[in-house]
Formats: C-alpha cells, structure tokens, sequence
C-alpha cells in the first residue's frame, strides 16, 4: 500500500517537503518505461510535459530528479545513433535501471528512490561513449528546463536555484529564450502558485 505521505529531505535544504500521494508518478513512471522499451519518442514527450507538471505542482525532490530523467530519455530516443545496435547493452542497462526506479516507488521510501536514480544516471552515462557532448548536456539543459518551469509557476528564483542545482543567471536566460513565462502565465495567478507551494514546505 501506498502511504499517503512522505517526507523528503533536499541535499542542499533542511526543509521537509510533503506529498500526499506518489500514485500518479508511480504510474506516469511505468508509462515512460514502456515508451522508452519501445523507443516512442512522441509519448515520451508527452509524458515529460505530464511529469514536468506534477513536480511543479508537488514540490518535491522524486518528482525532480523525474522530470529531469524522462527528459534526457526523449532525447535520447530522439538521436538514432544513440540507438544503434553497438549501444544495445547501455541502451538495456538503462531500461533496467529506470524499472529500479520505478519499483521503488512502490517501497515509498526516498533512499531507495534516491539508489535507484542514482542507478540511472550511471547506466545513461555509459551512452558519453557514442556521444559524451550531447549526454553531458541533455542533463544541464533537463535541469535547467525544470528550473525554468518552476520559477515560471511562481516559486522564487532562489528556491528554483537551490532545488535544481543551477544558477540563477541561467534559469533567467533559460526562461527568457524559451518564452516560458508567456506560456504558463494563463495557467494560474502568481500568487496561487506561491500560496499552493508555501503550503506545501509549511512557510
């Protein structure tokens, strides 16, 4: 059964962040493993955008660290070189990995999540081989993507920098290049987004 809440604790915060349910990412996550198993890069970049959106919406580190993973794995599928048969086992390594990730939701516990992303990143690593410049940069600009929305939807850029790792400068160009704000300023007033966040680390 899956606990109704869990505390997270950020690497660079002392905060405790509250989720009251891991069910919808749970599921999303499955979905991005059959995506990537089948190579479905369209589905993968729907369900980018869907979990994109939880982690704003959640505030929480498991949603992140997703948001950002099923990113890179869109992009990856994206490049037929990446997919040729000599990366095959990096490729296979990967989908293993993301199915660790994905049962540890089902545990519902943070450390073993945190294991099991950390499994990931290693196993999408192994692919600098076939194309170290554009690995290395699929997870800054995943970070930054995320960072950029999450300021966007109204949390401050200090609390987007210290989440994500990456500059302020960075997510300010990020957002501005991308036209962000102009896309996701209908979705919800500023000040219900940071009322909705602030209630969710309890300030």
């Amino acid at each position: 059964m899956v606990s109704q809440q869990l505390k997270i604790y950020y690497p660079t915060s002392s905060s405790i962040l509250k989720v009251s349910s891991i069910k919808l990412l749970k599921e999303l996550a499955w979905e991005t493993l059959g995506a990537f198993k089948h190579r479905d890069q369209r589905r993968l970049r729907k369900l980018n955008d869907d979990i994109l959106h939880s982690a704003a919406l959640s505030f929480n580190a498991i949603h992140f660290r997703m948001a950002v993973f099923s990113y890179v794995l869109s992009k990856i599928v994206s490049k037929p070189r990446l997919l040729s048969h000599d990366n095959a086992p990096a490729l296979k390594n990967i989908e293993n990995a993301l199915g660790m990730v994905v049962r540890s939701f089902e545990r519902n516990d943070p450390k073993i999540s945190d294991a099991a992303f950390n499994q990931l990143d290693r196993a999408i690593t192994t692919l600098e081989k076939a194309d170290p410049r554009f690995i290395v940069n699929l997870m800054t600009k995943g970070k930054l993507k995320m960072a950029a929305t999450l300021y966007a939807q109204g949390l401050s850029l200090g609390t987007a920098s210290e989440v994500t790792g990456m500059e302020k400068q960075e997510i300010l160009d990020y957002a501005g290049e991308t036209m962000m704000f102009d896309r996701l300023k209908e979705e919800k007033p500023m000040s219900e987004r940071i009322k909705t966040a602030r209630s969710l680390i309890g300030d």
